[in-house]
């Protein structure tokens, strides 16, 4: 029932040496009467460098259809790792995806997390620069300036229906295989392969933990509708009836040998979409408005 194959792959952002392990390797999603989607994350500098051409070298025969990258430098060296390694003619990339830059911290961008003070409110610690980590029934909560995890995953299903629908859209009309690379970052890699999940497979899907440098996720969607050749036809906001199976998880295979491939140990300060360069909670007004650009 199924002949095609669509692949996607999402290169998360990988955390540098002096900065937050937020970004993972590819995840890789197949759709054609199947799809498959890869998701990286970011790098670390010279350490990071190596992972990057690593998981350049490990997806070097894999023929991608298109690479997309969040504008985040970590994002897009790595993406530019991976658009290196694949053979000529390369394939067609866009490395500058607002929609798939990291979840926004806001006034917290930079800041270690605070411990709670007891009979303190949030809005207190935040006024006092204190930025304790948020918990999960607090998923409506954001950093003054920044994005709550619900606005996150809104943004993750933003992103699933403006990047990647269309190449789904394409297999399902065509019949014939694509493999997209998206590179991203750990927060909104899990917001995408969740929303991708939701929206084409009606299911759920919860990552099983933090990715690691340049780490990579594999998702398949097997698009009902392209049986024996034969292609569908869809508007452009039809949602295809989708069967999706995330393959694999975080791989970290192709950096074995090197340094630093685990996860780091220890606490490390918030780092996310870098909308602002302050660390001072006062300038919430800039902050609010830098957001608001971020999201037109």
């Amino acid at each position: 029932m199924y002949n095609n194959v669509f692949q996607y792959v999402f290169l998360a952002v990988v955390a540098d040496g002096c900065r937050l392990d937020m970004e993972s390797p590819p995840t890789t999603c197949k759709v054609s009467g199947q799809a498959a989607l890869t998701v990286l994350s970011r790098k670390e500098p010279k350490s990071g460098e190596q992972q990057a051409r690593a998981v350049g070298a490990y997806f070097a025969n894999t023929t991608f259809t298109k690479i997309y990258a969040s504008p985040l430098p970590r994002a897009r060296d790595t993406a530019q790792a991976l658009l290196d390694a694949q053979p000529d003619p390369k394939p067609l990339h866009d490395f500058s995806i607002d929609l798939i830059k990291e979840q926004s911290f806001g006034a917290a961008e930079g800041h270690l997390p605070s411990m709670r003070e007891e009979g303190k409110t949030l809005t207190a610690h935040f006024q006092e620069g204190k930025y304790p980590i948020l918990y999960e029934s607090e998923s409506d909560v954001a950093f003054p300036g920044g994005e709550s995890a619900l606005d996150m995953l809104r943004r993750g299903e933003t992103a699933v229906r403006e990047v990647l629908m269309p190449h789904v859209l394409s297999t399902a009309r065509t019949g014939q295989e694509e493999h997209i690379v998206l590179v991203s970052h750990g927060l909104c890699i899990a917001a995408i392969v969740g929303g991708l999940v939701r929206i084409l497979g009606r299911g759920t899907w919860k990552r099983k933990g933090p990715m690691v440098n340049t780490g990579w996720t594999r998702v398949e969607v097997r698009v009902q509708g392209v049986q024996d050749g034969i292609p569908d036809e869809l508007t452009d906001g039809e949602v295809p009836l989708s069967e999706v199976t995330v393959t694999d998880e975080s791989r970290k295979g192709h950096l074995e040998g090197l340094v630093d491939a685990c996860l780091p140990v220890g606490m490390k300060a918030y780092q996310g979409g870098g909308l602002v360069e302050t660390k001072n909670p006062n300038e919430a007004e800039a902050i609010v408005q830098a957001r608001v650009e971020l999201k037109n």
